[in-house]
């Protein structure tokens, strides 16, 4: 298993600063701005997408784009693969934007990135900030482990097996109590039941 620094198995930029091109609500240039609120820890919730206006157009490197990961700088840091649905979106200057290389998929970097370790690997030098922000260094110097690619995969399917399974489970478990807030609801108009006998 080779290990690698962040700068050599990818490119890392920060959003926009947007109070720099921020226009009020007339303006033509507008777009759809991701919010700290929107970043889930496993999808981006688009209930938070916020409208913003520009002074002027903005570039594409600061919308998300599919392929990359956009990752908050405040923890959580719930990082994200940006697909054809989420493309697009402004990406504002608390978040950053991940390119990765050829060496690394981009699903397997997002897993990896969103372990505990490397959460407090991040923020070991931060613990003194109340609101526990990194930079774009210390993430550059983030020393990443890379199995080959087919393990890559292997991982990465197997924690879509495991996300589909929680989901199961959780569903299951709300038809049961839904089952027996029907069977004591049934119990509870019975003529015959009296409170405390």
């Amino acid at each position: 298993m080779a290990i690698f620094r962040m700068r050599d198995i990818s490119t890392i930029q920060m959003g926009l600063i947007l109070a720099r091109k921020k226009a009020d609500s007339g303006s033509q240039y507008s777009y759809q701005r991701l919010t700290l609120r929107s970043m889930e820890s496993n999808y981006i919730n688009l209930n938070a997408i916020t409208p913003f206006y520009s002074t002027e157009p903005l570039q594409n490197d600061y919308l998300s784009s599919t392929g990359t990961i956009v990752m908050k700088l405040f923890a959580p840091f719930n990082p994200i693969v940006i697909t054809k649905e989420t493309e697009g979106f402004l990406i504002p200057s608390q978040m950053v934007i991940i390119k990765p290389g050829k060496a690394i998929l981009p699903e397997y970097l997002r897993l990896y990135l969103s372990q505990d370790f490397v959460t407090k690997y991040l923020l070991a030098n931060y613990y003194w900030i109340a609101q526990k922000a990194i930079t774009v260094d210390s993430l550059l110097n983030l020393e990443v482990r890379i199995p080959p690619p087919k393990s890559q995969q292997a991982i990465c399917d197997y924690y879509q097996n495991h996300l589909h399974l929680c989901q199961l489970r959780n569903d299951l478990a709300k038809e049961e109590q839904t089952i027996m807030n029907y069977i004591f609801s049934l119990l509870s108009r019975d003529k015959g039941y009296r409170h405390g006998k």
